[in-house]
């Protein structure tokens, strides 16, 4: 939505200052302390462990004028017990890459990015240093304070680069090793992979200082034709997978993928896409020619499934102390031909088990506070440009999200703790007629769908609302 990011701000000034108080509280303070006492303090032995009570399926209906909030969702709960531990953002591990690597590479040769000659950089430099002489042109936004920052900065990272510049620069193959880069915003050092050819390409960053996101990245280059879209995207039923013969030929390449990985993952959520074009970004247009799945998966700790999102679009708090921190997330497309593209965002590494069973509010507790819930996060107030917003929840799992950890600036580090996570899509549509799709609390919107995100997430232990854009 073109005004959505100005209608954000007013959203949430509305929606936290001019609500009406509940009955009861529905935002429990996440005392953390007090969160690890109760979770160690409930815990009980595997072998007498009880799933709370739920419906298969949870149905709730409520409009405010031309906003709407339906869920018709079925609920999933695992049979096995949901633990409290401890996980960190430490990136990607060197192991995992060369065994992704070897998988999606096919044996064929990537070759690394082009390193600069000491030739090359001297030319650079004359270059950036006429430049400087010159001065910014007239009509330039910035100063020329700004501009001759910027070209001096430049130009001092060339003079740096060329004392350790090769006089010939040979095409280099990659065999998954990473190289190390300094991130320039932090003076920290990442590990990074850039390996390509005419046919595929891999491109990983790890921040082994687990202090920003790291993320793997795949695509196989399909020579000509459209790539595939949520445009026309349908979830599939466990029936129309046993009888699609597309997903019989190529689910035992998501496995092998899940299998690379070497954490335990599993499927969590397929879609069936296709290439269809409609000429919104090139302006060609044609029929689908081409099917393929989209399979989102997520992570298992102690077998139990912690919840999984595509969003990515956490915002930075301005009362935050810390980055943004979003949920891990892995999508995997794949066709007749193979895997078409992966990409992992988000990765935690588990530490140690707090409890590994924790005593669960059951859901007709939960389902009350959602239905109070809905109506506040997803507020019209302050949207009088929409035509109309629907909030679709339609499926609910106990699962287990990632809380960080308090007073912790240093280092991306949390709990992934038992929640009720409420799943669906949110849809609006202006005045004008013009559709799009917005994430979590309306932080963010988009023109496309992109399959299921999390509409609500509530703590399962105090029945507190968590934030799985901000983490907490």
């Amino acid at each position: 939505m073109r005004k959505l990011c100005i209608f954000i701000l007013i959203f949430l000034l509305v929606c936290v200052g001019c609500q009406p108080t509940p009955e009861e509280p529905l935002i429990v303070p996440k005392d953390q302390e007090l969160m690890l006492e109760k979770a160690a303090a409930t815990q009980a032995p595997a072998e007498v462990y009880t799933p709370p009570a739920a419906p298969e399926r949870w149905t709730f209906d409520q409009e405010n004028g031309n906003f709407t909030y339906h869920a018709d969702a079925a609920v999933s709960v695992p049979a096995v017990p949901l633990p409290t531990v401890w996980v960190r953002a430490e990136g990607v591990p060197q192991g995992t890459v060369y065994r992704l690597f070897r998988l999606l590479s096919q044996g064929e040769g990537l070759k690394l990015p082009h390193v600069q000659t000491k030739a090359e950089i001297e030319e650079n430099i004359r270059a950036y240093t006429e430049l400087l002489e010159k001065g910014p042109d007239q009509d330039a936004d910035m100063s020329k304070e700004e501009y001759d920052e910027g070209l001096l900065q430049e130009i001092e990272y060339l003079k740096e680069a060329y004392e350790t510049a090769p006089e010939t620069s040979p095409d280099r193959v990659s065999d998954g090793t990473y190289e190390v880069e300094t991130s320039g915003k932090t003076g920290t050092d990442m590990l990074v992979l850039s390996a390509s050819n005419l046919n595929r390409e891999i491109s990983v960053h790890s921040f082994p200082q687990a202090d920003e996101r790291s993320s793997f990245a795949y695509y196989r280059h399909l020579r000509g034709r459209s790539d595939y879209s949520m445009a026309n995207a349908r979830r599939m039923d466990a029936a129309a997978m046993q009888d699609d013969p597309l997903y019989q030929k190529t689910m035992g390449q998501v496995q092998a993928v899940l299998e690379a990985i070497g954490d335990p993952f599993e499927v969590a959520v397929i879609y069936l896409i296709d290439d269809a074009a409609y000429g919104n970004v090139d302006g060609i247009v044609h029929d689908a020619e081409h099917r393929a799945l989209c399979v989102d998966c997520r992570r298992l700790v102690n077998g139990a499934p912690a919840a999984y999102d595509v969003s990515g679009a956490a915002r930075k708090d301005p009362k935050s102390y810390a980055i943004p921190w979003p949920v891990e997330s892995l999508r995997l497309i794949v066709d007749e031909e193979g895997i078409v593209s992966v990409n992992w965002k988000n990765m935690v590494t588990v530490l140690e088990t707090v409890s590994p069973v924790t005593n669960l509010l059951p859901f007709d507790q939960i389902a009350a506070v959602a239905e109070k819930m809905l109506p506040i996060l997803y507020n019209p107030t302050g949207w009088e440009d929409l035509k109309s917003l629907n909030i679709d929840i339609s499926h609910v799992g106990l699962e287990l999200i990632r809380i960080r950890e308090q007073n912790n600036t240093a280092e991306l580090k949390g709990l992934l703790v038992p929640a009720w996570v409420f799943y669906g899509t949110i849809q609006m549509t202006e005045a004008s007629g013009f559709q799009d799709y917005a994430n979590y609390g309306l932080k963010s919107g988009y023109d496309h769908y992109r399959g299921e995100e999390i509409l609500l997430c509530l703590n399962a232990v105090d029945g507190s609302v968590i934030d799985p854009l901000l983490g907490y």
